[in-house]
């Protein structure tokens, strides 16, 4: 059977999921890994690289696509490029060296959500569906035509971590299927509706601090966007905390006394209950700073003090 000959880029838990697979196929052959090449490296890159060292797979880093990594990457002599979670754009001279061009597993159902965090706000916006796009890639972000796409229905209280982890899933099944088409020549391309196009920006860790002035149901929307990374978090006696569990309670008026936003309505062993626009959020997990994650029902005897009724959180 003839086997593709494919070079793989990726940096991150979700790109190892997807390069774990194919590395077992049996009619692909992994030529190489493209990594971004950074100041600070952090684990998730590193276990691609422990990966491409376990497997005597060439690793080669990339900080931009010179003349240099250009010649490299014609020298490997493959024919496909597969972009997964790679976080930077692939010019077009890095492209025509693939006869088959790039091909890239996106994590939402584009044209919504292109860019680099499509999971987080498909959780922030409430989704109620978001999927897997396998496009063929071009020089701007995210707008090639579509080769496959897979609808996935998300849950009620699905966080990152869960999403990601079934979007991979998709994305593992998604990629054998397109793969096989391409080596049977049976690929369809759909162009993108650009007028639909919706963008993400990069997530910093200072998107993590709440802004008590939003609604219970927004911001519990993006503890669980934003867990386990930056983490929602707000300030208490100069010390952070970090909310890893809440839930919304309902309040039958919205909250017009604007001096009450923010500060603890009550603290009893069904959790930390806070004043927000509308409604009030209700913490049921957490981590101050320098402590062991915890229940709030475990801290409401040592930290009465701490979490004081009518204290304002920053």
């Amino acid at each position: 059977m003839k086997k593709i000959k494919i070079i793989f880029a990726g940096n991150d838990a979700f790109s190892l999921k997807h390069l774990k697979k194919i590395f077992l196929l049996s009619f692909v052959k992994l030529k190489a890994i493209i990594i971004s090449k950074k100041k600070k490296r952090n684990k998730k890159i590193s276990y691609i690289e422990k990966f491409s060292k376990k497997n005597n797979i060439k690793l080669i880093k990339v900080k931009n696509f010179n003349s240099k990594i250009k010649k490299k990457l014609k020298n490997i002599n493959s024919d496909l490029l597969l972009v997964v979670s790679f976080g930077m754009i692939i010019p077009k001279k890095i492209l025509k060296i693939f006869t088959l061009g790039g091909i890239n597993i996106h994590a939402s159902l584009l044209p919504k959500w292109r860019g680099c965090s499509p999971i987080q706000n498909s959780i922030l916006s409430g989704d109620k569906k978001t999927g897997i796009s396998i496009i063929q890639m071009n020089t701007e972000i995210d707008s090639g035509d579509i080769i496959y796409i897979k609808k996935y229905k998300i849950k009620k209280k699905e966080n990152y971590n869960s999403l990601s982890n079934n979007l991979a899933k998709i994305g593992k099944q998604s990629i054998v299927k397109v793969l096989n088409q391409i080596l049977k020549q049976k690929i369809k391309k759909i162009p993108q509706n650009n007028n639909k196009a919706t963008y993400t920006k990069k997530i910093k860790k200072k998107d993590g601090h709440i802004n008590w002035n939003n609604s219970a149901k927004k911001i519990e929307r993006m503890i669980r966007a934003y867990k386990p990374w930056p983490s929602s978090y707000f300030f208490i006696n100069k010390k952070m905390v970090k909310i890893l569990k809440s839930e919304i309670i309902l309040k039958k008026k919205k909250n017009k006394n604007k001096n009450l936003i923010g500060k603890i309505k009550d603290f009893n062993k069904n959790g930390i209950l806070i004043e927000t626009k509308k409604n009030f959020l209700n913490i049921t997990k957490l981590q101050i700073s320098g402590k062991k994650k915890n229940y709030s029902c475990n801290l409401y005897n040592s930290y009465k003090n701490f979490f004081k009724i009518g204290k304002l959180l920053t």
